[in-house]
């Protein structure tokens, strides 16, 4: 018996210390990589500010995820990653159209199959389609989608936009 409850401690304590430690890809990003969400809205920037308020996700929770803002002329991408303090980097880049941009990320993301750290793979097209980016580090937990994300879309050029936001694990 005390052989049956010393395994189930240490199972229990290597789940709980994967979600403790958000910067590691662990048994909670295992679970998180077969399972990406994605959201994406059209139109003017304040109906797009109201949807991103209803995405159901608590970013604390997340260890990387992704949003790409698509305005008339350039777009911005930014990768936010969960560190071991709790806080975030955030590496952002300014682009043209997106469109391929998106079709990779979705592209590694059916590839991966959940087997990998889907987040890893996200970083790894944004890498090679964009190179080097602007890194903010110890960025505070995101208070919810919409002050993760809203900013990004006030800042879009033009009246219709689109902003795309994934969250990987």
């Amino acid at each position: 018996m005390k052989k049956h409850t010393l395994i189930v401690t240490l199972i229990a304590a290597a789940l709980l210390g994967g979600a403790a430690n958000g910067a590691s890809p662990g048994p909670r990003c295992k679970a998180s990589s077969w399972n990406p969400e994605l959201y994406s809205f059209y139109g003017a920037k304040d109906t797009i500010v109201g949807k991103l308020a209803g995405i159901p996700a608590n970013l604390s929770e997340r260890r990387v995820f992704v949003q790409v803002t698509q305005g008339d002329s350039s777009a911005d991408v930014k990768l936010y990653e969960q560190q071991k303090d709790g806080t975030f980097t955030v590496t952002e880049w300014t682009t043209k159209p997106t469109s391929r941009l998106l079709a990779k990320i979705d592209e590694a993301i059916i590839a991966n199959k959940g087997v990998n750290c889907v987040g890893e793979q996200v970083k790894d097209v944004l890498a090679q389609e964009l190179k080097q980016g602007k890194v903010s580090n110890e960025v505070a937990v995101p208070a919810s989608p919409e002050a993760a994300f809203a900013h990004s879309v006030k800042q879009a050029s033009g009246e219709f936009i689109k902003s795309t936001v994934i969250i990987l694990c």
